[in-house]
C-alpha cells in the first residue's frame, strides 16, 4: 500500500515544507482523552513475560519480553513496540514494559508485544554495537525484532497476517530497519522520534540520514513519523534530511510535527501526557491500512459495580486527584491507589506499592487513608 509524503503540523511547522500540509482538527486531537477511559464490554488482560529464543546453537540467546492481549481466542491482530536505548550499559536498563501505551491498543482489540532486544535489561547476549555505522546497527536490532515477531507468529490467538511495527528513538530506528526486511504480515511502520545518536563519532548526523536512506529503498509498507520541534537528538532539520533521504529513495512517510512538548519532545511517546498527541495520529494511520480502532474492551475484571478503570466512579477525589488516578492507571503493576473521605490520595508502583500508597496518603490527611485499586482489581468499592 502506498503512501503520499505528507507533513502534518499540530503546532507549527518547520522552516521549509515541500509536501502538502494537513490539519488535524481539535476533535480528533482529544480523542485519546474521551476515549482512553470509556466503558465498553466485559473482559480481562491476558499479561505474560517469555523469554523469545533468537537463533541456534552457540548464536542462542533468549529475549526477555512481555505481551498483553485480550482474553479469547482471537485472532487479534498484532502491535510490535520497540524501546529505546538509555546512556550506559545496556544490560542495566530496566525493561520497558509500555503498559499504558499497550493498554491502548489492547482496549481495541490487539495483541501487543514488547521485547527487550539482546544485550538489553534481562535479555542475554551482548549489546550489538556496530560502531559508527547507524545502518548496520539497526539492521542488527531489526533482527531481534524479527525473532519476536516469529515466535507471535506461534501463539494461536495471535493473527499474523496483520502486524503493525513501531518504536520509540534506537527503537523507531530498529522499526525502520525492520522496514527493509519487508516481512510478511507487517502492514505499516510507526516510528517516534526514531534515530541514534553517536556522542564521539565524527559525521553521525550524515551516517543516521544515510541510513534511512538505505531503508526507504527496500521498504514497501506505508510509515508514520512523529517528531516534536524540542527534541533533544533529532532537532527538525536533521528530521528533514532523514525524511528526504527515506522518501526519495523510494520509502512512503507521513511526518506529524507535533511541536514542542514539555521539556522535551523525544520522551512523547513514553509520557504519559503524549497519549493525546500520538494516540488520534496512530488510530487514523491504522485506519488507513484498513484496520480497526474502536474501543472492544475496558479490561473489565466482571460486570458489576464499579470497574477499576471508572475514573468517575472513585470517592472522594476532586479534578487534580481524578487526573492523578487517570496516571495511576497508566502505570503498570504492581501498583496501588489509596484515598482518604477527605479527598487526599497517592499512588505508588513496586513491590511494596500498597503499604508505600498508603504512608504516602497518610501524610497530608486527616482521615484515615485506605486502599482503592491494587494492580487491575478494585480493593474498595
Amino acid at each position: 500500500m502506498e503512501l503520499p509524503t505528507t507533513v502534518v503540523c499540530l503546532h507549527k511547522c518547520f522552516a521549509s515544507h515541500s509536501r502538502s500540509v494537513l490539519s488535524i482538527t481539535l476533535s480528533t486531537l482529544i480523542l485519546a482523552l474521551t476515549t482512553a477511559f470509556h466503558p465498553a464490554t466485559a473482559a480481562t488482560l491476558r499479561d505474560e513475560s517469555v523469554m523469545v529464543p533468537k537463533g541456534h546453537g552457540l548464536f542462542h540467546v533468549e529475549l526477555q519480553t512481555q505481551i498483553y492481549a485480550p482474553t479469547g481466542d482471537g485472532p487479534f491482530p498484532l502491535v510490535v513496540i520497540n524501546h529505546g536505548k538509555d546512556l550506559g550499559n545496556p544490560h542495566f536498563q530496566q525493561a520497558s514494559a509500555y503498559y499504558g501505551q499497550a493498554l491502548e491498543f489492547v482496549r481495541r482489540g490487539y495483541a501487543v508485544i514488547v521485547p527487550m532486544r539482546q544485550g538489553f535489561a534481562g535479555s542475554g547476549g551482548f549489546y550489538l554495537d556496530s560502531s559508527c555505522n547507524v545502518e548496520d546497527n539497526g539492521l542488527a536490532q531489526a533482527d531481534d525484532v524479527l525473532a519476536a515477531i516469529a515466535y507471535a507468529r506461534t501463539l494461536p490467538y495471535i493473527d499474523a497476517t496483520r502486524i503493525v511495527v513501531m518504536g520509540q528513538s534506537h527503537g523507531g530506528l530498529a522499526t525502520m530497519a525492520l522496514g527493509s526486511r519487508n516481512p510478511p504480515g507487517v502492514l505499516g511502520l510507526v516510528n517516534f522520534a526514531g534515530g541514534l545518536h553517536f556522542e564521539n563519532c565524527p559525521g553521525s548526523q550524515r551516517n543516521l540520514i544515510n541510513a534511512f536512506g538505505s531503508y526507504g529503498k527496500e521498504t514497501r509498507v506505508p510509515s508514520l513519523w512523529m517528531y516534536g520541534d524540542n527534541d533533544s537528538l533529532f532537532p527538525p532539520p536533521l528530521v528533514q534530511q532523514m525524511l528526504s533521504a527515506y522518501t526519495g529513495a523510494g520509502g512512503h512517510a507521513q511526518l506529524i510535527d507535533f511541536g514542542t512538548f514539555e521539556s522535551d519532545a523525544h520522551a512523547m511517546f513514553g509520557s504519559y501526557a503524549g497519549t493525546s498527541i500520538w494516540l488520534p495520529a496512530v488510530a487514523k494511520f491504522f485506519r488507513s491500512l484498513g484496520l480497526p480502532f474502536d474501543i472492544r474492551s475496558d479490561l473489565r475484571a466482571d460486570t458489576h459495580g464499579p470497574d477499576v478503570e471508572d475514573v468517575r466512579a472513585v470517592p472522594y477525589l476532586k479534578e487534580d486527584g481524578r487526573a492523578g488516578y487517570r496516571r495511576f492507571l497508566w502505570m503498570a503493576p504492581p501498583r496501588a491507589f489509596a484515598l482518604s473521605t477527605d479527598g487526599h490520595w497517592a499512588w505508588r508502583v513496586g513491590k511494596d506499592a500498597s503499604a508505600q500508597a498508603l504512608a504516602a496518603c497518610s501524610q497530608h490527611s486527616n482521615t484515615p487513608c485506605e486502599l482503592y485499586a491494587v494492580g487491575q482489581e478494585l480493593v474498595k468499592h
